[in-house]
């Protein structure tokens, strides 16, 4: 027992310096290929030579399970082994996608970067973590879109689920989440003001009004135009009658 003891004591003054030697390291990786591997990098030695291997992160590894990068080398540092990886593991475009977010031309760190124009191509999901911002606004979409609360983020099962295998992520906290979706309708509705103002061709309004099972009539406005092969439909204005007359009030009123 007490040389079990002794060894585990041993092995554990032994790793502990390695453990902080690669987290010290990862500080200095800024390459996007990382994003393509399990932060839990391994320390093993070969003849002597010690290496650190990067553990694939696709969910069938097509190679064998990581690559090496031996440390006895000059180009221990070197990441065209594990990007010639990652090719094959994730494909062409998931790792030229992934190198493009890294540039300033193509995400410049805004708030409002993951909502561009996405078509109609099906949701993917992405092979590496969502930065600060990125989180942000996926979240501000959400709760939008999907009618969620801002308070949903104080969840403490939300917060499990979205922490789960990563801790160290950062969730905004409701205020945040309210102030940007505030912020976000204001950008949104400055770029359809001037979508609809440097529109060449014709726009299309509708008008609709009902009534809701408490008994409150609302009468809404939309607007339908093409644009850029696309059809774009907004939705003006909506607010509630004081009384329902029929469309000679609505002409009255408006």
């Amino acid at each position: 027992m007490r040389l079990n003891l002794v060894r585990l004591l041993s092995f554990a003054l032994n790793v502990a310096p390695l453990t902080s030697c690669i987290e010290h390291l990862q500080t200095a990786w800024r390459s996007a290929v990382y994003t393509f591997f399990k932060r839990n990098i391994k320390i093993g030695f070969d003849n002597g030579r010690k290496y650190h291997f990067f553990i694939c992160a696709a969910r069938k590894c097509k190679g064998s399970g990581g690559i090496r990068r031996y440390q006895d080398s000059k180009d221990r540092a070197a990441t065209s082994n594990l990007k010639t990886h990652a090719l094959k593991c994730f494909g062409a475009a998931a790792v030229d996608a992934a190198f493009k977010k890294t540039t300033p031309l193509t995400q410049d760190g805004s708030l409002f970067s993951a909502f561009a124009h996405q078509g109609q191509r099906p949701a993917t999901v992405t092979h590496r973590a969502h930065n600060v911002d990125e989180s942000r606004a996926h979240i501000v979409r959400w709760c939008a879109e999907s009618n969620r609360p801002p308070h949903i983020v104080c969840d403490r099962e939300f917060s499990i689920l979205m922490k789960a295998g990563r801790p160290t992520t950062a969730l905004p906290s409701a205020t945040t989440v309210m102030r940007d979706i505030k912020l976000s309708f204001d950008i949104c509705r400055t770029n359809i003001d001037n979508i609809l103002k440097n529109h060449s061709g014709q726009v299309h309004f509708a008008t609709d009004a009902w009534t809701s099972t408490n008994h409150r009539a609302y009468v809404a406005w939309t607007i339908h135009l093409h644009h850029q092969g696309s059809i774009l439909t907004f939705a003006l204005d909506m607010m509630e009658l004081p009384e329902v007359r029929g469309i000679f009030l609505l002409i009255t009123l408006y």
